[in-house]
């Protein structure tokens, strides 16, 4: 039963600690430094993707063996290890679904040519715009 307990305390480490440790590195660089988020991204996007980094487990495999070198305690680290490689990738992937489902509305939105002038009609309200302001 400590092997189960051990190997439940890895699993949770590493998908929070990767979340974490690259959305808060990043906010801290983007805050605390010349360094700035892309402006087509926004920080929903590097939460998913601070997600997704938990389904690496190769490092987290090599740490589990090294920490608990027992036969059946480095069993139970593998089991969750990958179960928390397989939460991370679902968390992640209902994430960033959500998010380009945004992205795609917005691509939607911005193509529309309801004229079908060939130009989208965002572009040309703000040209008719502009005329008016100097008209």
């Amino acid at each position: 039963m400590v092997g189960g307990l051990q190997s439940g305390g890895v699993g949770e480490r590493l998908v929070v600690g990767k979340v974490i440790g690259i959305f808060l590195g990043t906010y801290l660089a983007a805050r605390f430094t010349k360094a700035e988020l892309n402006p087509d991204l926004a920080w929903a996007d590097v939460l998913g993707l601070s997600v997704l980094a938990g389904i690496g487990f190769t490092v987290a495999l090599l740490i589990g063996e090294l920490a608990f070198p027992g036969q059946a305690v480095g069993e139970h680290v593998k089991a969750a290890v990958l179960t928390a490689s397989v939460t991370a990738a679902i968390l992640a992937a209902v994430l960033l679904r959500r998010r380009n489902t945004l992205y795609k509305r917005l691509y939607e939105e911005e193509n529309v040519d309801a004229d079908a002038d060939g130009i989208p009609d965002i572009y040309q309200r703000e040209t008719k715009a502009s005329a008016a302001e100097v008209g």
